[in-house]
């Protein structure tokens, strides 16, 4: 059986899949999955077939589309959109519904299925090397933070230790 022949019937599964609300969640390999269950096996389609239908600009030049009915092939692309569409507007609206007690729910699906409302997250790893300095008292905490403040820190000599310059030193 070719392609044009499955194509309406195919259309008419999905829209029934596309009806069911928790359908929000499904990605296109799972649509196709749930719609090929409910079609006879000789009527199932691949996911490279079903990429195919949805991309219009491969399927304007396919025999299988052009000898179908005219507006099929655009029904299909059309209810996949409105569907997507609408399962968008009734997950904000349950979100924004006060009483609802899914609105939680319903924004973490819309950040995740849908790509315009995804949180944009910038990661930055740090690419210079780390440097972990401790001090052991409040004298060295105070040096270590104008250090890391940029501040000009002027460090007195030990008491201890007598400073002993090198014979080559002129100066």
């Amino acid at each position: 059986m070719s392609y044009k022949h499955k194509l309406p019937k195919f259309l008419e599964k999905m829209k029934e899949v596309l009806q069911d609300e928790r359908s929000v969640i499904l990605t296109d390999a799972e649509l196709l999955i749930a719609v090929n269950h409910r079609l006879e096996p000789k009527d199932r389609v691949s996911f490279t077939t079903f990429k195919y239908w949805k991309s219009p600009t491969q399927n304007i030049r396919s025999p299988e589309v052009q000898n179908l009915e005219e507006g099929v092939a655009e029904d299909f692309r059309q209810q996949l959109a409105f569907a997507r569409v609408e399962q968008k507007m009734n997950l904000t609206g349950t979100m924004l519904d006060a009483n609802s007690k899914n609105q939680w729910g319903s924004s973490w699906i819309l950040e995740r299925k849908f790509e315009d409302l995804k949180l944009k997250q910038q990661l930055e790893l740090p690419t210079a090397n780390i440097i972990q300095i401790s001090a052991t008292n409040d004298e060295h905490k105070d040096i270590i933070n104008n250090i890391l403040e940029g501040k000009t820190i002027e460090l007195e000599t030990p008491k201890d230790y007598e400073i002993i310059k090198d014979e080559d030193d002129v100066n």
